[in-house]
């Protein structure tokens, strides 16, 4: 084989190799959309019975994840984030940009009053289940398993308690 076949060998398994990755990654996003979808209609599911104007309210709106490494502007990662506002007080459920094999997480805003901790809900597929993730400082996080009690108890947190 000389030279000029041996380049020709390498880019054809260089556009292999590339193709196969997207593809991979095409099947991911697809996933991950997927899930996040899934995930936002149970929890509109889950508190649809206790809802009312200016006390619990649900919304969705088209958002685009961003990540150190996928800047905004070329992120090909649009999916939405859900809000709920109880109390008058707003919690967001911010989609990340998606991990390594898939994973997918979502930043949990308005829920955590400590200084360096910080909330998310994690799903590492093939597994259906959803994480929460509670990390302070430097210590191990802790995880639980996401549902629709465990959301009603961090809720609840929220709800100014009368002082008697």
């Amino acid at each position: 084989m000389d030279d000029v076949q041996q380049l020709g060998e390498m880019l054809r398994h260089y556009a292999d190799g590339k193709a196969h990755k997207q593809q991979l990654f095409e099947a991911q996003s697809a996933v991950w959309t997927t899930r996040i979808t899934e995930l936002f209609d149970q929890i509109q599911q889950w508190l649809e019975p206790v809802q009312a104007p200016n006390l619990l309210e649900v919304s969705r709106e088209a958002y685009v994840a961003s990540g150190p490494s996928v800047p905004l502007e070329t992120s090909t990662f649009k999916t939405e984030k859900l809000s709920i506002v109880i109390a008058g007080k707003p919690v967001e459920f911010l989609p990340d940009v998606m991990g390594a094999g898939g994973q997918i997480s979502l930043a949990v805003m308005g829920l955590t009053a400590a200084r360096y901790g910080s909330i998310s809900l994690v799903c590492l597929p093939p597994s259906d289940s959803w994480q929460w993730r509670k990390t302070n400082g430097l210590k191990e996080s802790d995880n639980f398993t996401f549902d629709a009690n465990f959301l009603a108890q961090q809720l609840q947190s929220l709800i100014p308690r009368e002082r008697g």
